[in-house]
């Protein structure tokens, strides 16, 4: 079984969400079968009837598996939701929506569900609002049960305002709620039928371990986290992406009304068609486009590992990065499908905007890499190249359009480009002064740098 078939949630389709189909529904109760509400009556656990009674088993640390009976599962469904409203600052209100009918989550244990075939949340439009089902095995691990549930909740609260299509959920953000869950509750939060905990408990710093893991390994950035290739991801691969998104629900909630702005965001992913869109209008003034929050989540991770000076990058090579950083590679216009190196002024100044666009957000994701390990001579004119860039685009992007009032005077973009380009050929003149001074310093036989440094500035 693969990683993607393990945490790919399932979501509904367009064509499944135009022809819905019937309800979903369990099973018809039987003698043998036993149905249980949850305590606030969102769940309904419809599973086999336990067996007899046996004497109670001890439970170490560390057994992750968790046999599933209809009693305790619908504790443990209330459990997860429990701890997700604490987080997110929210009260119980599923019965709002259409009195209480639409929203329920509906469970069944199903004997017959092969065990190597990961659970998925299926839903179906209901009047106001939504059904989910979830089907599930008789044993199944602690952790994939709690992500199931959680997607599940997050699935029914972001889909509440109607019924014509289901909220876009990122995996990053059920990731993040499921280790949090995970670390809230470390003597487990899914109850085993019959048995007593036997546990040594030691809470220590809850992001210690994530620490360790990502100053040894590196953190994704945030569109690695905003668009994963489960698909080629190793189990290792998925621990790192794992620790990234507990980290980033972590830091979100850290951010002044953190957490009020997260609910907002979940309680209207339905009013966006991405979840990028409502994430940056949840969080603003923070956040005034996806750049912003890369930036955020850049410095976030460099200030979360602890990176001291004495680990930022020689002066020589960091110059050297730079350089390849304002020279990316791409297609040459007029030479069919040649790539080469490209220069950033002629792309400001020649190019189509659509076609600029790539090309930038890709310098600016180079140089914001090259931020977090620049040295302090360096760090400066890094951040002046993002500023100029991140200014371009954003004000490129309001060029062209009528102003708001007759006032305000329409934005020239052949000025624009020309005043870009005059800024980042004077910010090319000092990097070529900086790397003649960095030379002058820098020990001939350098191991990092090569000895040498091609200083001289793009033209």
């Amino acid at each position: 079984m693969t990683l993607a078939a393990t945490v790919a949630p399932h979501l509904l389709s367009p064509a499944q969400a135009a022809n819905p189909g019937p309800l979903p529904s369990l099973p018809d109760p039987g003698p043998d079968t036993l149905t249980t509400f949850s305590q606030s009556g969102q769940f309904v656990v419809a599973g086999p009837k336990p067996g007899r009674a046996r004497p109670m088993e001890s439970r170490a640390v560390g057994v992750t598996r968790r046999e599933l009976t209809p009693q305790t599962l619908a504790v443990s469904c209330e459990r997860v939701k429990d701890e997700i409203l604490r987080i997110l600052e929210l009260t119980d209100q599923w019965r709002a929506a259409d009195g209480g009918r639409a929203g329920r989550i509906l469970v069944q244990i199903d004997p017959h569900f092969p065990t190597n075939t990961p659970p998925t949340v299926q839903a179906t439009p209901f009047e106001q609002g939504w059904h989910l089902r979830v089907p599930l095995p008789r044993t199944l691990e602690q952790e994939l049960l709690v992500r199931t549930i959680t997607h599940a909740v997050l699935l029914e609260l972001a889909s509440r305002r109607s019924n014509a299509r289901v909220a876009e959920i990122p995996l990053w953000l059920v990731e993040g709620l499921t280790q949090t869950i995970l670390a809230n509750v470390p003597e487990g939060i899914i109850l085993q039928p019959e048995t007593r905990l036997v546990a040594d408990l030691r809470v220590a710093e809850r992001l210690a371990s994530l620490r360790d893991l990502l100053a040894r390994r590196g953190a994704l950035e945030f569109h690695q986290l905003s668009q994963p290739d489960l698909s080629r991801m190793s189990h290792p691969d998925w621990e790192r992406y794992s620790a990234c998104s507990h980290l980033l629900v972590h830091e979100l909630m850290r951010l002044p009304d953190g957490g009020a702005h997260l609910k907002r965001w979940i309680l209207h992913l339905q009013d966006h068609w991405n979840w990028q869109t409502g994430l940056v209008e949840s969080f603003q003034p923070g956040f005034r486009s996806l750049l912003d929050v890369e930036k955020w989540w850049a410095l976030t991770i460099a200030n979360f590992t602890g990176r001291t000076p004495a680990q930022a990058w020689p002066a020589p090579f960091a110059l050297r990065k730079l350089d390849e950083a304002l020279q990316p590679v791409g297609i040459l216009p007029g030479v069919g499908n040649q790539a080469g190196r490209l220069r950033v002024e002629a792309v400001i100044a020649d190019w189509d905007y659509a076609r600029q666009v790539p090309v930038l957000r890709e310098v600016l994701r180079q140089l914001n890499f090259i931020r977090l390990n620049a040295p302090a001579e360096v760090s400066p004119l890094v951040h002046r190249y993002l500023d100029l860039l991140e200014q371009y685009l954003d004000t490129r992007a309001r060029a062209g359009f009528s102003p708001t009032s007759r006032s305000q005077p329409m934005p020239s973009v052949k000025l624009l480009a020309r005043d870009t380009v005059a800024r980042f050929r004077s910010l090319q003149e000092e990097r070529l002064a900086l790397g003649q001074r960095v030379i002058q310093d820098a020990s001939p036989a350098d191991p990092i740098s090569g000895g040498s440094l091609d200083t001289q500035p793009t033209r």
